[in-house]
């Protein structure tokens, strides 16, 4: 699929991000980037719950934006996909296969008929004469894939991969690139850390490998919903509040309902903390010599202001959100049709991309197939 075009589907419990890109050498060039409304009752958690009502939503969406791409890839993440790294001895690819399944299957009290298991070998290591290596397991239940390959079958599309949000951002984060045009080194053991609507899934990268995924059941709809209880208004009313009222470097604002706001953002985003610390701290704890340089932020919660900041202070660790990555070529999409449509798509225009990019990392990311 390298020099083809692909659509990537970042789909979420709230939005479902539509990136058309293409893969040239170890650069994404984008074409469009669409955010559309994930339809509800459609999807949960990782699972496709209504595949008819999802593929006509998106349809529609593709034939507005005027977009044919049939070759597709998605990309999710989910509480019920299990990632673990093992330690395994080093034998043929088909034994190799058998080996990580039985030692598997010695963690996990799970049925492996219902699962499909893919491995990533992260580095390989000799201990008392043994040779070894150092493996990520992948274990996805057959449901939830067959769902997704139904989706594209029902778009019509021909199914390139499927992957997961840790992946997918994973192979952005390569050698000699500029991270808001500064150098990132692969010697820096990095938490990329994806701050979403309804999960935070914490990655920590070092030498180029996830070495380290995990997901907290908090995001971005927990501040929403508190809001809305609080001021007795809908969710929508109080996602507007967050990100018109909220900035956590101050301690106090100028009317009372702002600061109200304001402190149960607070609130939750310490709690978000808290979770992400025990990680970094178990990751940390995990094998001597294991430590984490800094930190960087995406996705939708990365936007509330002064988040930055917050998460620094109290982690003590430099927070970077990210705005631009040199692997990744905006310069194509189109800056003359910026609009949102009856469906509530918004098409990206190139003036906003260093601000927009944040979002799309997942389904960016997603286009990269590694030879």
């Amino acid at each position: 699929m390298f020099n083809s075009k692909v659509l990537s589907l970042d789909i979420g419990s709230k939005n479902t991000k539509i990136v058309l890109g293409i893969q040239s050498k170890k650069n994404v060039i984008i074409e469009r980037v669409i955010t559309m409304i994930t339809p509800v009752g459609c999807y949960h958690d990782g699972s496709i719950l209504d595949i008819t009502k999802f593929k006509s939503e998106i349809l529609d969406v593709l034939q507005e934006e005027n977009i044919k791409c049939k070759s597709i890839i998605i990309t999710t993440k989910s509480t019920l996909i299990i990632t673990r790294d093992i330690d395994t001895p080093v034998a043929k690819k088909e034994d190799m296969d058998s080996i990580i399944k039985f030692q598997m299957e010695k963690y996990l009290p799970i049925r492996f008929d219902d699962y499909v298991m893919q491995y990533k070998v992260l580095e390989e290591f000799e201990e008392v004469g043994v040779k070894k290596a150092k493996v990520t397991v992948v274990v996805y239940p057959k449901t939830m894939a067959d769902g997704y390959y139904n989706l594209i079958k029902g778009l019509k599309g021909n199914a390139v991969a499927l992957d997961i949000s840790s992946n997918s951002i994973n192979k952005l984060f390569i050698e000699d690139i500029k991270v808001n045009n500064e150098n990132y080194s692969l010697e820096d053991t990095v938490a990329v850390i994806d701050l979403g609507y309804d999960f935070i899934n914490v990655n920590i990268i070092k030498g180029g490998n996830v070495q380290f995924t995990r997901i907290i059941t908090y995001g971005g709809a927990h501040i929403d919903i508190d809001i809305a209880k609080q001021l007795s208004i809908s969710e929508g009313e109080a996602e507007v509040q967050k990100m018109e009222c909220c900035n956590l470097e101050v301690d106090s604002l100028s009317d009372i309902q702002s600061s109200m706001v304001n402190d149960i953002a607070k609130t939750q985003v310490r709690n978000w903390i808290h979770e992400i610390e025990r990680l970094l701290n178990y990751y940390k704890n995990k094998e001597q010599g294991n430590k984490v340089d800094k930190i960087y932020i995406y996705g939708g919660s990365s936007s509330l202001k002064g988040i930055e900041m917050f998460i620094k202070e109290a982690l003590n660790l430099p927070v970077i959100k990210i705005q631009s990555l040199s692997n990744v070529n905006c310069s194509k999409i189109n800056a003359s049709n910026v609009h949102k449509s009856k469906l509530d798509i918004f098409k990206v225009d190139s003036s906003k991309v260093d601000v927009e990019l944040s979002n799309y990392l997942n389904a960016i990311g997603a286009i990269i197939r590694l030879r």
